[in-house]
């Protein structure tokens, strides 16, 4: 039977929107910015393993009802509605933004930059700020 790659990346897909399958490839991203951090080829390659096994089909239970599983699920229909969402000008800015934190964050793990380091951390928290306030009716 072959195989073709948009079966492929659609089934990988599938899997990835599963919430232990999106709480593995969560722990495989932490994983890998911390081996960034600690220059560790070890743990980078363990990070690698863990990200490549949120792919296959685990077989766990479902998830209990919390916290987590509601961050999972909020996320998981973020990353959904983001996908569907055509293209325009907002979200190739927001595309581009991402992209640039990307490399500012990967950059700041692999120089060791504490301040870079804690001023993403605070700019990430202060969007939230900011969110929640629009959520709130507080519009700044």
């Amino acid at each position: 039977m072959e195989v073709t790659p948009s079966q492929l990346f659609s089934l990988a897909l599938k899997r990835h929107r599963i919430p232990w399958n999106w709480t593995v490839h969560f722990i495989g991203l932490i994983g890998f910015s911390l081996s960034l951090m600690l220059h560790s080829y070890l743990m980078f390659a363990t990070s690698f393993i863990v990200l490549g096994a949120g792919f296959f089909e685990l077989g766990l239970p479902q998830m209990r009802q919390g916290r987590w599983q509601r961050f999972v699920h909020d996320s998981v229909e973020w990353e959904k509605n983001w996908v569907a969402a055509p293209w325009n000008w907002r979200k190739i800015w927001r595309f581009i933004f991402v992209l640039t934190m990307i490399f500012l964050s990967l950059w700041s793990l692999i120089a060791q930059e504490p301040v870079a380091i804690s001023l993403l951390l605070a700019f990430i928290y202060l969007l939230t700020i900011v969110r929640k306030n629009k959520e709130g009716g507080i519009d700044p």
